[in-house]
């Protein structure tokens, strides 16, 4: 008699089974792991953020860095002339 509760009455008899990760192996034989493997799982997202943030600080700084040492190199700054068009009539366009 087959319970209808059971993970094989869900399951296609036909179907082959899947392969149970060691992961799900362990979880399975100890059921008081489940805790230390939540808490090593949110310390190494943790560092995964934590290094992410450096990465991304380093970036800024470095772009910083990078931008006034071309500032740094560049000459003073050209004069620009502009043309001076208030003495120029609409009607002669050309």
């Amino acid at each position: 008699m087959i319970q209808p509760n059971s993970s094989s009455a869900a399951r296609d008899p036909g179907a082959p089974t899947p392969r149970r990760t060691p992961l799900r192996r362990i979880l399975d034989e100890s059921p008081q792991s489940r805790r230390r493997l939540s808490r090593a799982i949110v310390a190494l997202s943790s560092a995964a953020l934590v290094a992410l943030a450096a990465i991304g600080v380093l970036l800024a700084w470095h772009i910083r860095r990078r931008a006034r040492l071309v500032r740094e190199r560049l000459g003073p700054p050209r004069i620009v002339r502009w043309p001076d068009l208030s003495d120029r009539s609409p009607d002669s366009s050309s």
